[in-house]
């Protein structure tokens, strides 16, 4: 009586060749010389010197910045006071992280300044400022040895990537000439494969962006070409058959409908 509810869609029976980066990763030999020259060419990721999150208040002349110095220390103004009295908020003033080179003339004194400590007036190019200091992050430094791993598997996907890219041409030669995809999994890496596919399946292939929209355009008339997947993949595919809409056999939905009936 609810046989719509137990009916598989229809669906399109779909054999491809498929070659991916990850497919291929672990094949691909990183040159010792490279991984070194990539390391030594990226010291400002792997080697972090000494830093600190760090607000400034800059004013014009002399004279304000003595005023403004006046009254923090008398305890008159605090540091948020004379944001707010310039029209400013936090995020105007806010200079993120910065190194002791990024501050110029003011850098050893706020680099000597205690977490949430206020220092100035200090010299910039654009005139004495305040610092307040909201953090102190300390030195990282990351050997070549500890960098590693997470080199060669960037390297490696990298040229993996390229390695898919170069085999896409060659492919589509064999196709244009004729060869079956059985022919082209024999000859060349991309691996054969097929799908029972309906719209949201979201399995295997059918998880790439854009597998969905060429397997329902997909017809028996058209003959297999490389496409392109979003991860640098490249699939070909052919229509094998359209399965029409079934019932599913009772036995592997009998716990779905108990479960309806009671």
């Amino acid at each position: 009586e609810q046989i719509e509810d137990f009916t598989r869609p229809e669906r399109k029976r779909i054999t491809y060749a498929l070659l991916t980066p990850d497919m291929i990763v672990d094949t691909v030999e990183v040159d010792e010389k490279l991984l070194r020259s990539t390391y030594e060419s990226r010291q400002a990721e792997f080697n972090k010197p000494e830093r600190r999150l760090v607000e400034r208040l800059i004013y014009a002349d002399e004279g304000r910045a003595a005023e403004a110095k006046a009254a923090l220390d008398a305890g008159s103004s605090t540091f948020d006071d004379l944001v707010e009295a310039r029209g400013l908020s936090l995020d105007d003033i806010d200079m993120g992280d910065v190194t002791r080179n990024d501050l110029d003339e003011a850098g050893d004194a706020v680099f000597a300044a205690q977490s949430g400590e206020v220092v100035g007036p200090l010299p910039t190019a654009l005139g004495p400022a305040f610092f307040r200091v909201n953090g102190i992050l300390a030195a990282e430094t990351t050997s070549f040895e500890e960098a590693l791993p997470d080199l060669r598997e960037e390297l490696a996907s990298d040229r993996a990537r390229r390695q898919v890219t170069n085999d896409a041409e060659p492919a589509e030669d064999m196709l244009a000439s004729g060869a079956t995809l059985e022919e082209l999994a024999a000859d060349t890496d991309l691996q054969l494969g097929t799908i029972d596919w309906a719209p949201g399946q979201g399995e295997g292939i059918a998880a790439y962006a854009g597998f969905d929209g060429a397997a329902a355009a997909l017809s028996a008339d058209d003959y297999p070409e490389i496409k392109y997947l979003d991860d640098g993949g490249i699939y070909a595919m052919r229509l094998d058959e359209v399965i029409p809409a079934e019932p599913l056999p009772f036995e592997s939905v009998r716990d779905r409908v108990r479960g309806i009936w009671e």
